[in-house]
């Protein structure tokens, strides 16, 4: 029997790169352009902070919409990648997000690492040490500027390179609450000839990282020193030149042997140097912490004879996932929901369409247009009590009559 499927999961592309606007800003060229310059004063760091904002598609349509937040170090340098992995996970892999992507190009060492050195690889450090300084900045004027200015949710991302990833990593130890999901992209562990290293795998222990998630992507630098050496064998290795290497396996082990509640993954890039594995790491650390979005068994939802109950439940436990994963309440998108409940409809499946309009209804029950679907369904079904129910919501958030007036028609005044 030949079936009419649904492309469910392929409903939605993005073409953030080519609309007429990014960002909801009109520019001539909409492909030279992926992010909106700003800048915040920090009274805490005594300096002008550069920064760019990159909005989802469609944000100036959604006002009602909350979005996640990714704060991106070195995001001059990061962004384009980002926003292009945005560009082809977004709906399927990923959720819709606000990047903030933050330059680190001027004090990068001293905003970046944790403690003071005085030297770094025989080569002295001018200025090191100020993490704590450039986190409060972080935490106090940069988030709470962007909360105040878009539509943000409580969810965050902390995304870092090298020192960036130190960073990020140090920031989950020292005040792990500020972000939800961590990605560091061969985090330069080796900072401080290992001390720093030495405390941290002791906090990894004590500390309760539950509802946090870290994804760590350790590059191959091994190339550089030895024909020989694998990831698996680096550790026997004692010269200074496998010392950043040895940091991260060192570290990593630790946390896989640690019972701190951490959403944990890590990964070797045999293929990719310290330069080119930001694109890659990136990429599998959002998808790997966002595993929960991805639609599971979208062939059910494509086949006719899917029962109506395994269909509900299915998008229950999809929205459960998500609000767990969240860390609130995020149900389905409604526009999905509604096309799939329409897609029931056209195939002749009206009991299934209800069952998934109404379902859609109560996780978005100021969308008038879920509404007025389920009055066509309903009406279709020759439910009085389901039609008049839809209709006077439908018309409430119209400010109309227009669907009350037509159940009215069918079935008479009501009494």
């Amino acid at each position: 029997m030949h079936r009419k499927t649904f492309p469910f999961v392929l409903l939605f592309v993005a073409c953030s790169w080519l609309c007429a606007s990014v960002n909801g800003q009109d520019v001539e060229d909409p492909l030279i352009q992926i992010g909106s310059p700003m800048s915040l004063y920090s009274e805490i760091l005594q300096e002008e902070r550069p920064f760019w904002i990159h909005l989802p598609e469609g944000y100036a349509d959604t006002p009602d919409a909350a979005y996640p937040v990714v704060y991106l170090l070195d995001g001059k340098q990061h962004l384009g990648g980002l926003a292009a992995i945005q560009e082809y996970y977004s709906f399927f892999r990923l959720p819709e997000m606000i990047v903030v992507a933050i330059s680190n190009d001027d004090n990068r060492t001293r905003d970046l690492t944790p403690t003071r050195v005085a030297s770094r690889n025989g080569a002295p450090v001018e200025s090191s040490g100020g993490s704590a300084a450039f986190r409060s900045f972080l935490g106090e004027e940069l988030i709470p500027h962007i909360d105040a200015t878009f539509a943000t949710s409580p969810h965050r991302v902390l995304i870092g390179h090298s020192f960036g990833g130190l960073f990020a990593i140090d920031t989950l130890l020292e005040e792990g609450d500020l972000f939800t999901n961590y990605v560091a992209l061969d985090p330069s562990l080796d900072w401080d000839e290992g001390h720093w290293l030495e405390e941290s795998i002791a906090e990894l222990v004590e500390l309760d990282f539950d509802g946090h998630g870290l994804y760590v992507a350790i590059s191959n630098e091994i190339i550089r020193f030895s024909d020989t050496l694998t990831i698996e064998t680096v550790t026997s290795d004692s010269s200074p030149f496998s010392l950043g290497i040895r940091s991260a396996v060192r570290f990593v082990e630790a946390q896989e042997g640690a019972e701190n509640g951490l959403n944990f993954r890590w990964k070797f890039y045999e293929k990719d140097i310290h330069g080119s594995i930001p694109l890659a790491g990136m990429m599998d650390g959002l998808v790997y912490l966002y595993d929960f979005w991805e639609l599971k068994r979208p062939s059910l939802y494509n086949d006719p004879d899917t029962p109506v109950e395994t269909i509900l439940a299915l998008i229950q436990d999809q929205s459960m996932a998500r609000e767990k994963g969240m860390g609130y309440p995020l149900p389905m998108e409604r526009d999905l929901l509604e096309m799939l409940g329409m897609f029931y409809a056209d195939i002749g499946q009206a009991e299934k369409a209800k069952g998934v309009l109404s379902l859609a209804s109560s996780y978005h029950p100021e969308t008038a247009s879920l509404h007025e679907a389920l009055v066509e369904v309903c009406l279709g079904l020759e439910d009085e009590a389901c039609a008049r129910e839809h209709s006077a919501k439908a018309d409430a958030l119209n400010g109309t009559s227009t669907q009350r007036d037509r159940v009215d028609s069918i079935f008479g005044p009501s009494k």
